[in-house]
């Protein structure tokens, strides 16, 4: 009941409004709301809508891929959730970073520089449980450093991580990614400026009864050379109005253009071993071949044309005479 106004207040509100102090104090307080604010240019978005929606649908094929591979090399039900693809300075992305933890520094040419993998403490101890034959369940006690055994199991799924990573991603752009290495400590995996905007990509892990996240940092600078390619309306339009060739037709294209070996043959000629060892530089070999008979021409050893032997230029060349018949039947 206190904030209703009483008649004198209204009274008086009226009588200021009239002699012109209302108006005042109205043109402070749009004076304050319409005050200008600075401009932190440090978080102006560097990630453009397509760029953040063509990486979504990438992701979207990634989570399916390491699902079924986790679910496969693990024995256990995995569940992959893509949560969110956010953009952050680095700063914030390893600030973020627990310990202990597993980053793995990786190359992807055409993409400029390093970019990141994080697993999360629990999914990496459950990772290594499960593939030592554990049941996969966290340890009540304080997890220490990962061991060099620990590291070198990690190491091997991050490299079939990066195969499906590199899957997903074919239909965009082609990567070809390596590990570089794998770090235990965010200081020395510093791969780009503090302040250098980032794209952080989420995964939700489910092994089991553990969860955990998988990160992947994409650095701005790292995908400036692609930045165009990474827009979904180009994308599908790239395909749109393009004529599709029918199946059969594709075929006999890749048939037709098939490279294939041809060799002209002279009769066979018996000669034992000890003849063969005692040959000397312009010794004559007799072939057992008459000057009006023709090669045999096969193709990919199979004898397919008769030919005389010749010359055009000053290369060797044959003349096809006739096809060998019953050539199909064989095949």
């Amino acid at each position: 009941m206190s904030d209703i106004l009483s008649q004198s207040e209204i009274d008086r509100l009226i009588s200021e409004l009239a002699a012109g102090d209302g108006a005042k104090c109205l043109a402070a307080d749009e004076e304050d709301s319409l005050s200008v604010k600075p401009y932190d240019f440090r978080l102006a978005n560097r990630f453009p809508k397509e760029q953040i929606r063509t990486i979504n649908i990438v992701m979207q094929n990634f989570v399916q891929l390491l699902a079924s591979y986790f679910t496969t090399a693990l024995h256990s039900t995995s569940e992959i959730e893509l949560l969110s693809i956010e953009e952050l300075t680095f700063y914030e992305f390893n600030n973020a970073l627990p310990s202990p933890l597993v980053l793995a520094v990786v190359s992807s040419p055409p993409l400029e520089g390093s970019i990141l993998f994080h697993l999360s403490p629990e999914i990496a101890d459950c990772v290594v449980s499960r593939l030592f034959g554990g049941n996969g369940t966290n340890n009540s006690q304080a997890k220490k450093a990962f061991t060099e055994i620990e590291l070198a199991i990690i190491e091997r799924v991050i490299r079939q991580m990066l195969v499906f990573f590199d899957e997903a991603w074919a239909k965009v752009i082609k990567f070809r990614s390596r590990l570089e290495r794998i770090e235990t400590s965010s200081q020395f995996a510093q791969i780009v400026d503090i302040n250098e905007p980032v794209a952080v990509i989420t995964l939700n892990v489910t092994m089991g009864t553990v969860s955990g996240v998988i990160s992947i940092c994409l650095p701005h600078m790292a995908i400036e050379p692609v930045a165009k390619q990474l827009n979904a309306r180009l994308w599908y339009s790239g395909t749109k109005g393009k004529k599709v060739v029918p199946a059969a037709e594709d075929i006999e294209d890749k048939i037709y253009g098939t490279p294939v070996e041809i060799h002209a043959f002279f009769n066979d000629t018996s000669a034992s071993a000890k003849d063969i060892a005692c040959l000397q530089v312009g010794d004559v070999i007799q072939l057992e071949h008459k000057l009006n008979e023709p090669l045999t021409v096969k193709v990919q050893n199979i004898p397919k044309f008769h030919a005389f032997i010749g010359t055009k230029g000053l290369k060797y060349a044959v003349r096809v005479t006739d096809v060998i018949k019953g050539v199909e039947e064989d095949e």
